[in-house]
């Protein structure tokens, strides 16, 4: 087998809030069990997505997601959607996710991964999204899109961090994406900041989307008579 690094497109993406799901299920009895089927059927849809493009690799690991397919500007579209449906589906079953898309040499086979394209689009992911969403990286975006191209993208949303993000809202209607976003969100906000800042961020998120259908208000800030 002839071993090269060629350029490819690769996405890490994590599913967010893994590690307390699997603790759930693992410290009470069988029948207060939430998880483990919803995370089972997410690692069988993910294996389903190698058959959305031809040339589609997918890596699985614990809560993590690689996916990557040789670059060209066809191959980017495909594989934005498949990751744009993915993240939709996913918060369709109650799973937030993030991470970083880039680009970079990669060789992998069933069993071993050599990538500088992983290794940037982890970075993105682990040290850049914070929130659920899908970055993709800076050069990425200069390889695929003419500047006149972005300001008129459905596909990507830019936030004013100043960075590009898949939009998977787009997958779905306002009332949807609402039910949706509610089998993750609850009443009353998260006191731990991390989780709170996330769902804050995926209320804005909606509200920007539909903007005819803004649904709550998520007390980012509080009234000094409050």
């Amino acid at each position: 087998m002839a071993i090269e690094l060629k350029e490819y497109i690769v996405a890490f993406i994590d599913l967010l809030g893994f590690s307390a799901m699997v603790q759930h299920d693992c410290e009470r009895p069988k029948k207060e069990h939430r998880y483990i089927k919803v995370l089972y059927t997410i690692h069988l849809k993910t294996k389903e997505l190698k058959k959305t493009i031809i040339g589609l690799e997918i890596t699985q690991f614990s809560d993590s997601v690689v996916l990557a397919i040789p670059y060209s500007q066809e191959n980017y579209k495909k594989v934005v959607d498949v990751i744009s449906n993915y993240q939709y589906d996913l918060l369709n079953d109650g799973i937030l996710c993030r991470g970083g898309a880039s680009y970079g040499k990669h060789f992998s086979t069933e069993d071993f991964l050599f990538s500088n394209g992983m290794i940037d689009a982890y970075k993105i992911e682990s040290t850049i999204a914070l929130t659920p969403r899908v970055i993709i990286s800076k050069e990425l975006i200069d390889l695929v899109y003419p500047a006149s191209e972005l300001s008129k993208n459905e596909h990507l949303i830019l936030e004013s961090d100043g960075l590009y993000f898949i939009n998977y809202m787009k997958n779905g209607n306002a009332d949807d994406s609402w039910k949706a976003i509610c089998k993750v969100i609850p009443d009353e906000l998260s006191d731990n900041p991390s989780i709170r800042s996330k769902h804050i961020w995926l209320i804005d998120y909606y509200n920007h989307q539909f903007p005819e259908s803004k649904r709550k208000d998520n007390h980012r800030f509080v009234s000094p008579d409050a």
